[in-house]
């Protein structure tokens, strides 16, 4: 089948709402990606909570959406914070 994104053909395609994407493209989104990567039923999980209706939709959810469903540290997933100071 073919990835509905990049028009590649791959055996393995996860579905986001009506379209068939691979996990090259899947790996873009980088909080899903790692998520999709290290924990899958934690993807599955949060597909089926935040429901994307396409990929467009997919690529627009945001961490504070996905720390509202999952809590990261749990899965042992650290993510870097935006608002860091680094003091000398």
């Amino acid at each position: 089948m073919k990835c509905t994104n990049c028009k590649k053909e791959d055996q393995w395609l996860e579905v986001i709402g009506s379209d068939f994407i691979c996990k090259r493209c899947i790996n873009k989104h980088k909080i899903m990606g790692l998520i999709f990567r290290t924990h899958i039923e934690t993807f599955q999980f949060l597909l089926r909570k935040l429901t994307p209706k396409d990929y467009q939709d997919f690529m627009k959810i945001s961490r504070k959406d996905i720390e509202k469903l999952v809590n990261l540290k749990k899965y042992g997933i650290f993510l870097k914070t935006t608002n860091v100071v680094e003091l000398d």
